[in-house]
């Protein structure tokens, strides 16, 4: 018997193996594909090495701001673009295969659990494992809408757009949420006239309000049509239907409306119907000695916290501490870039122990000389404690590191007024949204 098994090796799956290899555990891995999961492979990095393409692309075609004058027309090679994409990926890939073959018993098969009185084994490949406890990082998958089912022709999931051959002249996109933001900016900036669709009333849902308004003035600077409150209610060839009757012709339509879990089969024996596992909101489930982490338990989609979330259940297993709760920082890599952590505006009943201040990044002199004066930072105040901040900016990813130290070890804003930020740089709105006025 294994002292752990860990069905997936994505971003929680990597941080319970490290966490378990620390404490000399004897570990058997389950990962029918490659290591790294969503975020290595389909997701973050990927995605990112395209947006630093996308956005270099635009900084040339609009060089000449900067006094600078091309001799040639750029020209995009989106081949060479994912080529430069899969050498990334590959090198990270290699780097985890390295670290696992030292350290882990690794079943490249997918695993399916089977139940008998609360024991439960893990099969794959017709072969039955055990062991003491058992933490799932299966992942997602995209999430599809009835009647919208991906054929990877026309209606397309994120997972579709690294297999294309060349760009669509246009496309629509289902969601604005991290996803299809990201993905919106890539195609405009690249010239593909995108035309945005969200179901709910405010794009950008579930950041600040504004946030939200900001991100509704960044789409129309780069020439992205939106459409809030609106749904897709049928496909006619290449034109889009929507339920405002407007009509919206492309030559796809990316259905990026965020991700579901992706959870093994769980097998009680002697039933023919599979086991409906109920997860807790502290990754523990109502199975004994197992538990679930990352995109599989459905809280988060998020890299960083689901590393999180396998630390608290290391944490469980090993030493039976109580799981942490921290604010996790979200970062949407479009340009400007969108960071946030924490408490929201409208999350606020009552605003009499509050303060609320924002400062312009175009107030602040760095902006001026690196093309970066659109956006704000938000900061939300209670008894001199910060309890959020919210970032439209060049950088935010980066600024947005700050608040997470601030934030989590709940420091005081008078004990850092002194604090001196380096000149000319944006954080010195960092500063300048601290100051008590």
């Amino acid at each position: 018997m294994y002292d752990l098994a860990i069905i997936g090796l994505g971003p929680s799956g990597l941080e319970a193996l490290r966490i378990a290899n620390e404490n000399n555990l004897n570990v058997i891995v389950f990962e029918p594909s490659e290591p790294g999961g969503t975020c290595l492979n389909l997701g973050c990095i990927p995605t990112k090495a395209i947006v630093h393409c996308a956005q270099f692309y635009n900084d040339m075609k609009n060089s000449s701001k900067l006094g600078i004058t091309l001799l040639v027309e750029p020209k995009i090679r989106w081949k060479t673009i994912l080529d430069r994409k899969d050498e990334i990926v590959y090198k990270f890939r290699k780097a985890l295969k390295q670290t696992l073959s030292k350290n882990v018993t690794l079943i490249n098969k997918r695993a399916s659990l089977i139940l008998e009185n609360n024991t439960v084994e893990i099969c794959a490949d017709d072969n039955l494992y055990r062991a003491k406890n058992i933490i799932i990082a299966s992942g997602s998958k995209p999430r599809t809408i009835k009647g919208l089912e991906v054929d990877s022709k026309f209606i397309i999931n994120s997972d579709d757009i690294f297999n294309f051959t060349q760009l669509p002249k246009s496309i629509a996109i289902i969601g604005s949420g991290a996803i299809g933001l990201e993905w919106a900016m890539i195609f405009s900036n690249f010239n593909v006239k995108v035309s945005l669709i969200e179901k709910e009333e405010n794009l950008a849902p579930v950041f600040d309000k504004d946030i939200r308004k900001r991100v509704e003035r960044i789409l129309k600077l780069n020439n992205i049509d939106y459409y809030k409150n609106d749904y897709v209610v049928d496909i006619k060839n290449n034109t889009v239907c929507l339920n405002s009757n407007k009509k919206i012709e492309v030559d796809n339509l990316l259905v990026a409306a965020g991700r579901v879990p992706l959870l093994p089969k769980i097998q009680v024996q002697g039933c023919s119907e599979d086991y409906k596992l109920r997860i807790f909101n502290n990754n523990t489930t109502d199975i004994d000695n197992l538990f679930v982490t990352g995109d599989a338990c459905g809280f988060s989609t998020l890299a960083h916290s689901a590393a999180f979330q396998a630390k608290n259940i290391m944490n469980k297993i090993l030493f039976n501490k109580e799981p942490e709760k921290k604010d996790i920082p979200s970062v949407v890599f479009t340009n400007p870039e969108i960071a946030s952590i924490g408490l929201r505006e409208q999350d606020i009943e009552d605003f009499s122990n509050y303060r609320i201040k924002k400062v312009l990044m175009s107030s602040i002199a760095k902006s001026w000389c690196c093309e970066a004066q659109d956006g704000f930072i938000k900061v939300i105040i209670k008894d001199n404690i910060i309890k959020g901040a919210h970032i439209v900016s060049k950088e935010a990813s980066i600024l947005i590191s700050l608040f997470c130290i601030l934030i989590d070890r709940q420091i005081n804003i008078n004990d850092i007024k002194d604090m001196i930020i380096p000149h000319p740089t944006l954080a010195e709105a960092i500063m300048e949204a601290l100051r008590i006025e």
